[in-house]
């Protein structure tokens, strides 16, 4: 075997991790990708005077394990076969690799800029797939928008009114955040692993805190594991709310939207009653968390997921049963089963299409070893299985939390972090409310942070969404970006 094998959030010695060429790395990849593995990162890790050395992630849903290959780019030979017109997930994994480092994927089907626009391996001009011929027009948007939202340009090959392809251009908010982590200290890094996507603050808190855990072989309690889970739960259930606030208003379902906004008011402010934070901030640390739950909290935030079960099992029945928001919602937007295993899609937009993936389950960790969710999963692939799940998945939440409020474990919330060790690396996954985010983190010979990796699951979708508007009249864009509520920032880094 030419690849080392680890699981979640297990560290291991990097001097394990074979060295490749690129012709051997090429037929590895295709050997592992072959096997029903799909790819998590692809990144360069260290650069010298002889080349440039990347590593390769890949994931296997079924048997849990985690595939790592390296391979060494001589100065003279920085490319190799591309994997992605056999298997299109890697497709933007290898874009980005151009991007980051100039490493060519020979025979790339649509090479294309990641965060820089207008450029790809350099400084070469990118220009933009172009559909010809009579009455077709094309539409930019972006990426200054009218709403208050993030910065993105999306361009629209249409003809009439009907939406032949759409080219989504990202990277306004690139913010250097993986150097940032490098530099930083422990307590600022932790500050900007909750800045990477402003909504899924305990979702790259847990990725984070669990890899510097594993790195410096700390123990954390069960207590601490449960509360962080709760936390994530919350900020599930918070975020699927908001989400389908913002369906219901696109579709001038007002009541739905105001009643479901209503909701989340009460889900963040139990975060609230935790952390100090309405999205949690503070919360999540290596070596535990930083705040306790106390009887007092624990029986108001009951007190408010009661609520929140109760009504929104109303709001549901009212919204899934009106005609008018369902002929809006269904065979709106719709991805495919085989779209979105093939482009490597992940979390509730995924499972919307029937693509059964979830780390809690495929990957668990912390307290999901021990307190497993049901995931769920959908087919119909369009706008109202992608409303649908995330109602389905508030369900889920609700109850776990409550379950767990029944018999929290004692034990302390804390345990100090020692010193990272040497030479070594670790994948550690966490299942945002987006989907699987990963953080890869090296140490080098001195104990300190070499590399550091982040992939949060907007990274994975957005092709989707690109994909959900194919012969869709443009009108239904915003309601099927809607439905992905996708990450500009957690894209741009």
């Amino acid at each position: 075997m030419k690849r080392l094998t680890v699981q979640n959030q297990r560290p291991f010695e990097l001097s394990l991790v074979p060295e490749l060429t690129a012709a051997e790395f090429e037929a590895e990849g295709r050997q592992i990708l072959s096997e029903g593995s799909r790819m998590m990162g692809l990144f360069e890790v260290e650069k010298t005077s002889g080349g440039k050395k990347v590593l390769a992630v890949f994931g296997n849903n079924e048997t849990s394990q985690i595939y790592i290959v390296k391979c060494v780019f001589p100065k003279e030979g920085e490319r190799f076969r591309s994997f992605a017109y056999e298997f299109p997930n890697t497709n933007y994994f290898e874009c980005e690799l151009a991007e980051n480092s100039g490493i060519l994927p020979e025979g790339h089907p649509w090479l294309r800029p990641v965060r820089k626009q207008n450029t790809i391996l350099g400084n070469i001009p990118y220009q933009f797939y172009r559909v010809e011929g009579d009455e077709v027009h094309e539409v930019a948007v972006g990426p200054v928008h009218a709403g208050v939202i993030e910065p993105g340009h999306f361009r629209f090959q249409c003809h009439g009114e009907t939406v032949y392809h759409l080219e989504i251009s990202l990277g306004y908010q690139h913010r250097g955040i993986e150097k940032l982590l490098l530099k930083a200290d422990d307590n600022k890094r932790a500050l900007l692993v909750e800045s990477i996507a402003g909504d899924t603050v305990i979702g790259h808190s847990m990725a984070y805190s669990l890899a510097m855990e594993a790195l410096s072989k700390t123990g954390v309690s069960l207590r601490a594991s449960v509360i962080r889970s709760i936390a994530e739960e919350l900020e599930r259930v918070a975020m699927h709310l908001s989400g389908l606030s913002g369906v219901a208003n696109d579709v001038g379902f007002a009541i739905g939207a105001a009643a479901y906004g209503r909701l989340r008011t009460l889900v963040i402010n139990s975060l609230l009653l935790i952390s100090g934070s309405r999205f949690g901030r503070g919360l999540v640390r290596p070596g535990g968390v930083m705040y306790d739950l106390t009887e007092g909290a624990v029986k108001k935030i009951t007190e408010n997921l009661l609520i929140v079960q109760k009504d929104i099992a109303e709001i549901n029945d009212f919204m899934f049963s009106s005609t008018s928001v369902m002929t809006r919602l269904e065979a709106t937007g719709k991805v495919h089963y085989k779209w979105a295993s093939e482009v490597g899609m992940v979390g509730p937009a995924a499972r919307a299409s029937g693509v059964k993936t979830d780390v809690r389950q495929d990957f668990p960790y912390g307290a999901y070893r021990y307190h497993a969710t049901q995931t769920v999963t959908l087919d119909s692939g369009d706008v109202f299985a992608r409303a649908r799940i995330r109602s389905l998945e508030i369900e889920e939440s609700l109850g776990f939390i409550l379950e767990r409020f029944v018999d929290i474990p004692q034990g302390e919330i804390f345990s100090e972090v020692k010193a990272l060790r040497e030479n070594t690396g670790v994948i550690s996954l966490s299942e945002g409310w987006r989907g699987e985010i990963m953080h890869a983190i090296l140490t080098g010979p001195d104990g300190k942070i070499s590399s550091y990796k982040v992939k949060d699951p907007s990274f994975n979708n957005w092709y989707g969404l690109a994909l959900s508007v194919r012969g869709e009249g443009i009108s239904n864009f915003p309601l099927c970006n809607k439905s992905f509520d996708l990450s500009y920032s957690g894209h741009d880094l």
